[in-house]
């Protein structure tokens, strides 16, 4: 029975490891080499990095890397250590010694000479706001410039350090490479442990202080040693036998929480709390995942993401979900919920397609499958009865009714159901039991079904159901719009009627008894008083598709689609359909908010549930979604907004905090924009005024580049705000003053001189024309920057509808063309390798023809979730080729390494066990796969590439289907 306490509240998602989402950043993405080395967050919210090729900085968005023009010390060069003091310098430690980083420039501190000539280990700034550095030279003090050596003359035991700490006791513990580890007291004395007076290893990687006193170290060899202090007595050895992954550890690092994160070398990252090790490493499977398992460096940020610094694979963030998700690796017996249920008792029952019954109370999972009673594995739909019992709803066996004591009776075609494949079941207020299944509309009749049918009735699948206040039935089609039952005369509705769809997806009443109706992808429709309003996408829905309505305690509605979900408010959508309301304002949640999948479930009823607490409960192809509505992602203040970097005329100016003054002439001006987030890097929104310029704010969405191209002379102040969520800005406490200088002849000076040799009348007119040729410059360039910004957000929208595939969620073929094109041309820049996979549904046309179209369109689905889930790496690219055939590019990898990716799409799709009938290869749905890579050159091209692995998908199926080659 799977235990959910490691988890603890499913309102806060950061407990089990499982819950981390990781992303990952390469030099493809701009890291300049991926051997992170050290890594900072300043107390402006960036992130600085060093690497093996140099320094760099990421807002979460985007890399800037210092050249040598700039930072001549630390350019190219590998940076081994970085330190932010109190008054916020950055100290950079490198082979050459140690720079300083401030107002935008780099200034030398200790000198290579002063280092010993070796590269420094260890930055640390102790209570006197003196900086330590420690490397293979020894130890240095810089203090007010001046420099300090510390060698055997001092008492300092050997010259080759490696980390560096104060504790709370002001002694500064030391690492070293080969001789243990030092504590230098207050006084400047030394104490030595080493494995000659027990401690574990003479190699100690990494130390970090205790809040409670003392240190940690990392050794290479030894594990996790805990010093409370200066008493060896004391000293705890954390090993192995403890639940480490590894003894030979590399660097260590402290969350907010107070948790300890152990990197190891081999092994990935560990989570230590309450005394237990969790780890998150290389590989596939839970607990796993993490790019790279040779870890270099460790840092926690303030908002609880923890960043991870590898050898040569790149950088890492283990990122908190925003919210909890619930799969395999928490214990569920599968991973693609098709159905939830919030039982009056308290607990929450969860349908799996292929894994039976989840059932989750006070922090436990029991499963019921076919060894236990139920018709089959591959259930589909939920409802509990007003005494207790639950029906259960099937994809191929009926349905399943379990009784309070745990027996269970099954219904199929020779208990009366018309069709096996059951999509909806409901209960009404006389206690009649409907069912609807996709052949037609069936009731309970106490021992068996009977077919319903009546002129207008639905003479396809049903796939909600719902019993109004007023005692109506409503059935929602997949195909035959909506039909209302009453009095036993049936009534329809299609888009004749204002539908927008006939195809209903999900059906919902409201507290004041509107009727809301959900369509397969056209918006959403409001039945009020025998009218039908209509909400399309183009009116403010996040997404046209709604599989499932939710009313939360603040009357919000949450919606379920292929791409996520979304949340909008009841009363803006009546506000909108009453005409009091321009644009609904909606919500959504998709790929960025560390889903695990962002296709949901739905066309079933019950495909969605709220509890007692008031949680909603959402099933998805990669698990059950569990949101707090109290507590979203982009909620709580604003984030602060900063300059990132000014460019004038193409060159980086530095960043000193004082007003910005141009040179003469029209001046093109970029300001690079960040905010005070990384996790939510992906949400921010970013509006400025450039007064003097325009007249109010523009919204320029997540775009962090303001361009200015041509300032004429004169004063400016440009104003900066950032969003979380679009609704509530934080603006900048200063705005930047711009002042472009005039040229001569836009002087003071000239004009006085041509006023005094000109007549007064002339120069009068002369200075009116130009006061007006200023205002219409001005309101000019206002309308351009304008009419620019809505286009350019005009052509960002149509182009991000125009890569999508509706039926599967992937990008489409147009997405890959532009994609492998871009990616070509990249690694035929580097010379690095590019694979690519094509992949083909085995026997499609066998399986539509058999199953019907809305089955195969499932049926891609379910393999577009699959191909989805198998990229790990930002660029990587899954998309639908055409028909029943996929693609797979994947940058960077050799045919290795894509035979790996294909061989798991391949071994997934088998293992959805998904019915084929009528395949040639098997009972059920099988994919074949051609995979193909190289090195681009003039011989070996994109088009070549993609006529190579076409050719292997052939040979696949050739030699007999569902297999790689």
């Amino acid at each position: 029975m799977p235990d959910l306490s490691a988890i603890g509240d499913l309102s806060d998602p950061v407990r089990a490891v499982s819950q981390y989402k990781i992303d990952l950043w390469q030099t493809e993405q701009g890291l300049p080499l991926n051997t992170v080395q050290a890594l900072l967050q300043s107390r402006d919210g960036g992130l600085w990095i060093g690497t093996g090729g140099g320094l760099a900085r990421f807002d979460g968005k985007r890399f800037v890397s210092f050249d040598a023009a700039r930072a001549p010390d630390v350019a190219s060069q590998p940076v081994f250590a970085l330190l932010e003091d109190r008054r916020g310098r950055l100290w950079i430690g490198h082979p050459n010694g140690v720079t300083v980083y401030e107002h935008g420039r780099f200034s030398p501190a200790v000198t290579k000479a002063q280092a010993g000539g070796r590269r420094i280990w260890s930055l640390v700034e102790d209570k006197t706001g003196a900086i330590w550095a420690a490397g293979d030279g020894g130890l240095v003090r810089w203090q007010d410039g001046a420099v300090k050596v510390f060698g055997a003359a001092d008492g300092l035991p050997a010259a080759r350090l490696r980390s560096a700490v104060f504790d709370t006791a002001g002694t500064l513990w030391i690492g070293t490479t080969g001789a243990g580890l030092f504590a230098m007291t207050p006084d400047g004395k030394f104490k030595v442990f080493d494995p000659a007076g027990g401690f574990p290893h003479a190699q100690v990687r990494f130390v970090i202080a205790d809040p409670a006193g003392g240190i940690w170290a990392a050794t290479a060899g030894g594990g996790l040693v805990r010093m409370p202090g200066l008493d060896p007595s004391a000293m705890r050895v954390y090993t192995t036998a403890d639940g480490l992954p590894s003894d030979h550890l590399t660097a260590l690092a402290r969350d907010a929480r107070g948790d300890l994160w152990v990197g190891s070398w081999g092994a990935g990252v560990s989570r230590f709390r309450e005394g237990r090790f969790s780890t998150i490493s290389s590989g596939s499977g839970p607990g796993s995942g993490l790019a790279g398992g040779q870890i270099w460096s460790l840092m926690a940020d303030r908002e609880g993401s923890i960043w991870v610094g590898t050898w040569v694979d790149g950088l890492n963030r283990l990122r908190n979900r925003a919210f909890t998700v619930l799969g395999t690796p928490e214990g569920l017996s599968h991973d693609n919920v098709r159905s939830v249920l919030a039982a009056r008792d308290g607990a929450v029952w969860a349908a799996t397609s292929g894994g039976g019954l989840n059932r989750m109370k006070d922090g436990r999972i029991t499963t019921v499958r076919q060894a236990d009673g139920l018709p089959t594995d591959e259930v589909s739909t939920l409802h509990e009865a007003r005494d207790g019992t639950l029906w259960i709803g099937t994809y191929t066996a009926g349905i399943a009714r379990r009784r309070p004591d745990g027996r269970i009776d099954t219904f199929g075609a020779d208990s009366g159901l018309p069709g096996i494949e059951v999509r909806s079941i409901f209960e009404d207020r006389a206690g009649t039991l409907w069912v609807g299944t996709r052949s037609a509309l069936a009731r309970f009749n106490g021992h068996g079904f009977d077919v319903v049918t009546a002129p207008g009735l639905p003479k396809e699948g049903v796939a909600a159901i719902l019993q109004d206040r007023a005692g109506t039935l409503w059935f929602g089609t997949t195909g035959q719009g909506l039909v209302r039952w009453l009095d036993g005369q049936a009534r329809q509705f299609t888009t004749a009627d204002g539908l927008l769809s006939d195809w209903i997806m999900a059906l919902k009443e409201d507290a004041r008894g509107e009727l809301w109706i959900g369509t397969n992808g056209e918006g959403i429709n409001r039945l009020k008083d025998g009218r039908i309003g209509a909400i399309k996408p183009a009116d403010g829905l996040w997404d046209g598709l709604s599989q499932v309505f939710l009313e939360d305690r603040a009357g919000h509605f949450w919606i379920t689609c292929n791409r996520g979900f979304y949340r909008v408010a009841r009363d803006d959508l009546d506000a909108f359909l009453e005409g009091r309301l321009k644009q609904v304002r909606s919500v959504g949640f998709g790929p960025g908010d560390t889903l695990r999948a962002t296709s949901f479930a739905g066309n079933l009823q019950a495909a969605g549930a709220v509890d007692a607490r008031g949680r909603v409960w959402l099933p998805s192809s990669a698990g059950l979604v569990v949101v707090d509505p109290e507590r979203l992602p982009g909620g709580g203040e604003p984030p602060t907004v900063r300059i990132e970097q000014i460019k004038v005329d193409g060159e980086t100016l530095a960043l000193d905090g004082q007003p910005l003054v141009l040179p003469p002439g029209p001046v093109a001006l970029s300001v690079s924009l960040a905010a005070s987030t990384l996790r939510e890097a992906d949400r921010v929104r970013f509006r400025f005024w450039m007064e003097g310029l325009s007249r109010g704010w523009t919204d320029v969405g997540n775009d962090r580049e303001l361009t200015f191209p041509a300032l004429s002379h004169g004063q400016y102040k440009l104003r900066l705000a950032v969003s979380g969520d679009g609704q509530r800005w934080r603006e900048s406490d200063m705005p930047l003053p711009v002042t472009v200088r005039p040229r001569f002849h836009e002087t003071g000076w000239f004009h006085l001189l041509v006023a005094v040799g000109a007549i007064g009348f002339f120069a009068g007119a002369v200075m009116f024309r130009m006061r007006q040729l200023r205002a219409r410059h001005i309101e000019m360039e206002r309308l351009v920057a304008q009419r620019t910004e809505e286009l350019r957000q005009a052509n960002e929208h149509l182009k991000q509808l125009s890569f999508l595939d509706a039926v599967t969620g992937l990008p489409n073929r147009r997405r890959f063309n532009e994609a492998a094109d871009e990616e070509w041309r990249r690694a035929r820049r580097t010379g690095s390798s590019l694979a690519l996979v094509i992949a083909d549904v085995d026997a499609f046309k066998r399986y539509n023809d058999q199953m019907g179209h809305l089955k195969g369109d499932e049926c891609l689905g379910a393999v577009g979730a699959v191909l989805g889930a198998s990229i790990g790496r930002a660029g990587d690219l899954a998309a639908r080729y055409g028909g029943e055939e996929f693609v797979v590019l994947l940058p960077g990898a050799d045919r290795d390494a894509a035979l790996k990716v294909a061989e798991s799409v391949r071994s997934g799709i088998e293992s959805l066990a998904m019915p084929h009938p009528n395949s040639p290869v098997g009972p059920v749905v099988t994919i074949s796969l051609g995979v193909a890579a190289c090195i681009p050159s003039d011989e070996c091209t994109l088009e070549s590439l993609i006529s190579q692995a076409d050719e292997a998908l052939y040979v696949a199926k050739r030699e007999g289907r569902n297999q790689v080659r």
